[in-house]
Formats: structure tokens, sequence, C-alpha cells
């Protein structure tokens, strides 16, 4: 079946936003009937543009809280290799319990 990705989905919530509340104002101003076209377009433009600047603002936000919700993932080079140490200590576990099961 056909997925989306969430960067996908959140690159969608500025437009989103932006179209329903020039739907919004649009139809608002064409019921008052008191706004001429110049006026009602430099409305208009002026509510489309902050309303895309809030989607934007509400898309970064929810990016932050991803991320900081997200563990972080270690790279290949920061693996975690077993010290000299550990090594001599996991054999001596392990000749212990050979001793203890006879």
């Amino acid at each position: 079946m056909f997925s989306v990705s969430k960067e996908a989905k959140r690159r969608l919530i500025p437009p989103f936003i932006m179209l329903t509340a020039g739907a919004a104002a649009s139809i608002l101003m064409v019921m008052q009937g008191s706004y001429e076209l110049h006026e009602f377009l430099k409305v208009l433009l002026l509510i489309l543009v902050l309303f895309y600047i809030l989607g934007c603002l509400l898309k970064s936000a929810l990016d932050v809280i991803d991320r900081q919700n997200t563990p972080p993932e270690p790279e290949e080079d920061e693996m975690i290799e077993k010290g000299p140490e550990e090594e001599e200590s996991e054999e001596e576990n392990s000749e212990e319990q050979a001793v203890d099961d006879e």
C-alpha cells in the first residue's frame, strides 16, 4: 500500500493553514460586501502571508519536538568495543560458571 512519510505530511501544514484561512477570510469579506476589489486583494494577500508564516512556525515547532523525542542513533564510527578489562572479566565469569556447573 502507498504510505506517506512524516516529513511529506508536515511539508503540507503551512499551505493547508494558509489556504484554509484565505478561504475563510474570502467568504467573510464577500458576505460583508463592504470591500472594494483592490482593498479585498490587499487584505487577502496579508492574511495569506501571515498564516503561511504561522504554518511554518507550527511545522518548525513540530520538527523540534520530534527531534527531541527521538533518541540519537549511534554512528558506525562510534561502535562500542569491549576493552581488554571487559574481555578478561567475561572469561573469568565463564570459567567460574564452568567450575560451578561441575
